[in-house]
């Protein structure tokens, strides 16, 4: 069975394309609908679709520019684009950014049947050729992966030095030099842990066969690490989310398997990759516990402008602090409970002792806000989880330890967020200044900007909302259309022109928007608002 998700802009033809994989005997199911580019977007991240039919003229963000966002978030998936038009440029486009089949409205359930099995066909094959690759593999190739997996084990482990590394990689034939690098731990939440090892290693080896930016190796029972390489901080990042998402839909899917995965931030440097892989792992032992089967992604939580494990060394011993530092206050009770279960055994029966605790506690909750946010002032931070008196007044007994440990641990996460919120609206402006300065760009787009501001763009997409109260494209499209109405008045350009000089390629698509955010059309506006004699 294959889920089908279907965007389409006229509520009719997406009706009756859903009706028709409902009705139909063919093993497709509708996972998912929408009626623009830029709200189906973020459904297509939680529900992972197969297959995505698309319209390729929409408003708000077009067909072509979803299926090269949808395919840079799930690699996995197969496009069909459908249209009015029969444009050879768009289909060539279509064809560039790695879209399967092209089909012209109106649509025929023959041809969109058509379309599906050809999407399913590939999907089959890649799967069957997945298997052939496993069984082909050469005693030597699985002699070399094994001593390439001890390897990169040892680095990620900090065995070995840079020199060293570097020798033993050029005996590997393996090319370890870069400019960034990022480590994905993947761990297999079954109570057996991987089930054959061999067959996981020639698994994910098969699935990462056509990039040499990223390693693997499986550690332990439930464990697969990977080491990603990449040209720019960013570029790191999305390849080990990328790698990340692939690996679970392959593995989860074919294998019945559940990955939880932690990906650190990046780093640059080869004697950082066991900083990078010692938070991957903190990373997945604290916030993974609550939220199993899901990617989390440090850089996501607050740290990408510190430096990488500035304090993990000090931390990585004390469950209670690494639990803490990705906490939600739904996780409080547990974290204050494996905090408090030896406060009442024979050495920390004293008065003193528990206050001495409590106090490293709050000494853990400082260290980690200031690795969140840099700038916090150091010198008002203390007294904003607790006084001293009040630490050594509710050392008296466990109950008040337990009461006291939970404040300090709500006080952490709301210093916490807030630090990262800050981060989060400087760069918010910083995005919104750059719009500001190049909204005449047809180039202009939430990748280039999420670029610019050094974010993933689906992270992007979301603190952008967050803090703006309306999305990237309603935003740009604000700008440009304030900028419409200046010239409207101003000048005696043609439609046409305008559109040119905003960044719109067609004058159609500029009217369209215009009256649906003014309730006037541009000519229809600079008729009320200017004397200027309209040319259009």
């Amino acid at each position: 069975m294959f889920s089908v998700f279907l965007v389409e802009d006229e509520p009719l033809i997406r009706q009756n394309m859903r009706n028709a994989l409902e009705n139909g005997d063919e093993p497709y199911i509708c996972a998912g609908e929408a009626g623009d580019g830029e709200l189906a977007l973020t459904i297509i991240q939680d529900v992972k679709p197969d297959i995505l039919i698309t319209d390729i003229k929409m408003p708000f963000m077009d067909g072509l520019t979803l299926a090269r966002h949808a395919k840079a978030i799930i690699p996995w998936l197969r496009v069909i684009i459908v249209s009015g038009y029969d444009d050879f440029d768009l289909a060539r486009q279509a064809i560039g950014i790695g879209v399967d089949q092209y089909i012209l409205k109106p649509v025929a359930n023959k041809d969109l049947f058509a379309a599906l099995r050809a999407a399913g066909e590939k999907i089959t094959e890649h799967k069957r050729q997945s298997v052939t690759f496993l069984k082909n593999l050469s005693n030597e190739e699985m002699i070399r992966n094994a001593l390439l997996g001890t390897f990169l084990e040892q680095l990620c482990s900090g065995e070995i030095g840079p020199d060293e590394a570097l020798r033993r990689a050029e005996e590997l034939s393996v090319n370890l030099l870069s400019k960034y690098y990022t480590v994905a731990v993947a761990r297999c939440e079954e109570n057996g842990g991987l089930p054959n090892r061999q067959a996981i290693a020639s698994k994910v080896k098969y699935l990462l066969v056509d990039s040499t930016d990223v390693r693997f190796y499986i550690s332990g029972m439930d464990l697969i690490v990977l080491i990603v390489k990449g040209s720019f901080e960013i570029d790191a990042t999305e390849r080990a989310y990328h790698s990340a998402q692939t690996l679970k839909h392959e593995l989860e899917g074919d294998l019945s398997l559940k990955l939880t995965i932690g990906i650190s931030t990046v780093v640059n440097r080869i004697s950082a990759i066991r900083d990078a892989w010692h938070e991957a792992c903190v990373l997945l032992k604290t916030f993974g516990h609550a939220h199993r089967g899901r990617i989390f992604c440090a850089g996501d939580l607050g740290r990408a402008d510190t430096p990488v494990a500035a304090s993990l060394d000090e931390i990585f011993n004390t469950d209670v602090a690494e639990r803490l530092k990705f906490a939600t206050p739904r996780d409080v009770p547990g974290i204050v409970e494996e905090f408090t279960k030896n406060l009442d055994c024979n050495e920390m029966q004293g008065i003193l002792n528990r206050y001495y605790v409590l106090m490293d506690l709050t000494a853990a909750a400082m260290r980690i806000i200031r690795d969140f946010n840099p700038s916090i002032d150091n010198s008002g931070l203390s007294g904003q989880f607790v006084e001293r008196e009040q630490v050594f007044s509710s050392a008296v007994s466990v109950r008040e330890c337990a009461e006291l440990a939970t404040k300090i641990c709500l006080k952490f996460i709301e210093l916490r967020d807030s630090g990262n919120n800050c981060h989060h609206r400087k760069l918010v402006h910083k995005a919104c200044a750059y719009i500001r300065e190049n909204y005449n760009s047809p180039d202009i787009s939430l990748n280039t900007v999420a670029s610019y501001v050094s974010l993933s763009p689906t992270h992007f997409s979301t603190i952008f909302a967050q803090e703006m109260s309306e999305t990237f494209i309603d935003y740009l499209t604000g700008v440009r259309m304030e900028k419409v109405k200046e010239l409207l008045v101003s000048t005696d350009e043609k439609i046409v022109s305008i559109a040119f000089s905003v960044g719109y390629n067609e004058p159609n698509y500029l009217s369209y928007l215009f009256k649906k955010r003014e309730g006037l059309s541009p000519k229809e506006y600079r008729s009320q608002k200017s004397p200027v004699r309209d040319k259009t």
